[in-house]
């Protein structure tokens, strides 16, 4: 029989063991936290708009970062040799940091002006970027740097190297871009980075305020080992946790749960508790299009709530850019807590892959650039521009729509993208300017 110590004991236990921590915390070395928000390598060629290409850093914590003796480095997506620009100055709280390299030999527009200026060619399709806490290059022969000095690591494309899953190939006019104007970090490039236009931003660019407070972590963190990132079920790893923090957050809920006998609830359910439930997280209308992959249009809804969701007698409704006819297709079933609902649309006449087998089946041929999607507590199509009212759960309006939730809709997709929420489809802040990336459909 196991012994089960006294509960006084326990928690004098528990509270020791928890001072001991604080006083291991309170002897770190705290530094912001900084990440790469942007990778453009199309700059100056054929039919690009800018001369350069770059890279951009976004400071996502709230104090202000030295960047004297840091660079960032490059290789091929497959390469062992890098290439570095080293930085200056500093980079100010919730602020931007823009790195220019190499120019080619078109486009129109010069960059705004750069806060620090290297030479690198990057690839406009694949490659690995790592910024770095000290200005030594990275010995040859280097796939995938890890370890002291590594703050952030991003591949993309055919990338041999990346945190968890490298972030989509790119092309001449598509930038890898970081997810709430650089907020997002889950510790997953393909999760963190969506593919958008360039959107080149300095040190006096606005601000971008992130929704909650960044983690203080050390400058130089021998513990960042971005290649073999994997992340606990339901924990998404973070930039920087100390081994205090994982002790903290993976052993004391153990411990509770062992000796007092009580379940506990993941982090996972912990943070989706504070969201709305039933979400449109992905809207696709260029379904067999010139280009396309897929066959199909579609719609998917993601249950960020912790209970199943009930979708009897709802609909998803579409309108055009600047319609005011809504077109109903009715659902039917439920969607666990974490699930998705697959709404498969109109067939094109192109694109060679079926969509996973869909859970309902409608025929609206959605628009691939502009439009509206609304989630509806009901089947009775909608009526208006812009209909609002407690009916509508969610409402997302991309491209070029006349309505849409917050400040502004969504970025334009096309036969090739899709339109998809941040954080596997769990960022709400309902504003479709923030909450959702251009990055290819991912059914």
């Amino acid at each position: 029989m196991r012994h089960i110590p006294p509960f006084g004991a326990l928690v004098f236990c528990i509270v020791c063991l928890f001072g001991l921590m604080v006083q291991m915390a309170s002897a770190q070395s705290p530094q912001p936290n900084v990440v790469i928000s942007q990778i453009y390598g199309g700059g100056g060629n054929s039919g690009a708009a800018y001369t350069h290409d770059f890279i951009e850093l976004f400071n996502r914590s709230s104090q202000t970062v030295t960047l004297t003796g840091w660079s960032v480095q490059y290789a091929s997506a497959k390469g062992t040799n890098w290439q570095k620009t080293e930085l200056t100055g500093t980079i100010q709280p919730q602020s931007f940091y823009l790195i220019q390299q190499a120019q080619g030999n078109r486009g129109t527009r010069a960059l705004p002006r750069p806060d620090a200026i290297g030479a690198i060619p990057l690839s406009s399709s694949s490659g690995k970027v790592a910024l770095l806490t000290t200005s030594e290059l990275l010995p040859r022969g280097t796939r995938c740097p890890q370890g002291l000095g590594v703050v952030d690591l991003v591949g993309f494309g055919e990338a041999d190297c990346f945190s968890e899953a490298a972030a989509s190939g790119l092309d001449n006019k598509s930038a890898s871009i970081r997810g709430e104007g650089g907020c997002t970090f889950t510790g997953s490039n393909s999760a963190d980075f969506g593919v958008a236009p360039p959107q080149p931003r300095n040190s006096s660019s606005s601000p971008t305020v992130c929704a909650e407070e960044t983690a203080i972590t050390p400058a130089a963190n021998p513990r960042y080992e971005p290649v073999f990132t994997k992340p606990l079920p339901g924990l998404a790893p973070r930039l920087g946790l100390t081994e205090t923090e994982q002790f903290f957050t993976r052993s004391i809920p153990s411990l509770l749960s062992a000796f007092l006998l009580t379940p506990t609830a993941t982090p996972s359910e912990r943070v989706v508790s504070t969201q709305k439930g039933l979400v449109i997280s992905q809207i696709y209308g260029g379904g067999g299009n010139a280009g396309a992959a897929y066959t199909h249009d579609f719609v998917e809804l993601y249950n960020a709530g912790s209970v199943t969701a009930t979708v009897d007698d709802w609909s998803v409704q579409y309108a055009s850019s600047a319609g005011k006819t809504w077109l109903v297709t009715p659902l039917t079933g439920t969607v666990g807590p974490g699930g998705f609902l697959l709404i498969q649309q109109a067939q094109g006449t192109g694109g060679s892959l079926s969509l996973p087998l869909a859970d309902i089946f409608g025929e609206t041929a959605m628009s691939a650039s502009s439009g509206k999607v609304a989630l509806v507590q009901s089947a009775e199509p909608l009526a208006g521009i812009c209909p609002g009212g407690e009916v509508v759960v969610d409402f997302v309006g991309y491209g070029r729509a006349n309505c849409f939730e917050g400040t502004g809709p969504t970025a334009t997709p096309s036969n090739t993208r899709a339109v998809v929420r941040a954080r596997g489809g769990s960022l709400d802040t309902d504003d479709n300017q923030t909450d959702f990336l251009i990055a290819p459909p991912q059914p």
